[in-house]
């Protein structure tokens, strides 16, 4: 058996949401990548995709246009709170 095929095994008795979540990680990882280094001794890199880029971007030219909506930080907390217990 390849290592293609063990992997979709294990895949399949992954829990629908698992699968869901992986899913955006393997089409995250597969999209172009913008990286920046950083100048301090730490040599951080910093690894964006460029469509999660372009999202995040038109998200403030939204914001700053008052057409999205703002939420804190414990609303948001609570919402993914509220999405577990649905889960």
């Amino acid at each position: 058996m390849t290592t293609a095929q063990v992997l979709y095994e294990q895949y399949k008795v992954l829990p629908p949401r698992i699968r869901k979540e992986l899913r955006k990680l393997i089409v995250i990882e597969s999209e172009p990548v913008a990286e920046q280094e950083d100048d301090d001794e730490n040599g951080d890199t910093i690894r964006i995709s460029v469509k999660a880029l372009k999202e995040s971007i038109r998200d403030v030219k939204l914001l700053k246009a008052g057409k999205l909506k703002t939420t804190s930080f414990d609303d948001f907390l609570a919402e993914l709170k509220h999405e577990e217990e649905k889960a």
